[in-house]
């Protein structure tokens, strides 16, 4: 009866191992997934479910990909535009990305005479503005947070972010559109 025993909990705890590989894998296959990286970097795409030898791509935040096989180990098969390849499932997600989660391509910034603009606040009880930013999406590590009213000046704009010269630290960085204003 012992030996019945043991081998019944055996047979239930494989199978109980074995059903979220066979339901998470391939449960979202052919479906368009968005490329989200908090911190704003490229996600790279490997030859192997492993982050060894050279990528194949770097995806920056907003890139559409098309799922192929999710293993349901935190890797997953996907197909870019140019290339297949192996990405890490968690900065995968579905739907689209906020308008300043994306990472605006730098090809599309157009130089201007530079010109000076200000911070508006965000929050007009601590005066807070408007990250500056090494990569023209929200998703990066802020350089600086601004304060209402510090100036800077605009060196190229795109259609969602500008790149600019801090005048306070003399660093180049990006903000968002929406939250400044020429004077």
């Amino acid at each position: 009866m012992k030996k019945v025993m043991s081998i019944a909990i055996i047979l239930v705890a494989v199978f109980a191992l074995a059903i979220p590989a066979f339901s998470s894998a391939g449960a979202v296959n052919g479906r368009s997934m968005v490329v989200y990286c908090p911190k704003g970097g490229p996600l790279n795409v490997w030859p192997t479910p492993m982050n060894e030898g050279r990528s194949l791509e770097k995806l920056m935040n907003g890139t559409v990909v098309e799922m192929m096989n999710d293993y349901g180990n935190g890797w997953a098969l996907v197909r870019t535009g140019r290339t297949t390849g192996y990405v890490q499932t968690k900065y995968l997600q579905a739907g689209q990305l906020g308008k300043y989660q994306a990472t605006e391509n730098l090809q599309n910034f157009v130089a201007v005479n530079p010109y000076t603009v200000v911070a508006k606040a965000l929050n007009a009880r601590t005066g807070k503005s408007v990250g500056l930013r090494p990569v023209p999406s929200k998703a990066s590590q802020e350089i600086r947070r601004l304060q209402a009213g510090d100036q800077l000046q605009v060196i190229a704009r795109g259609s969602v972010w500008s790149q600019v010269v801090d005048l306070r630290t003399g660093k180049t960085g990006y903000v968002a559109n929406d939250y400044v204003q020429a004077i």
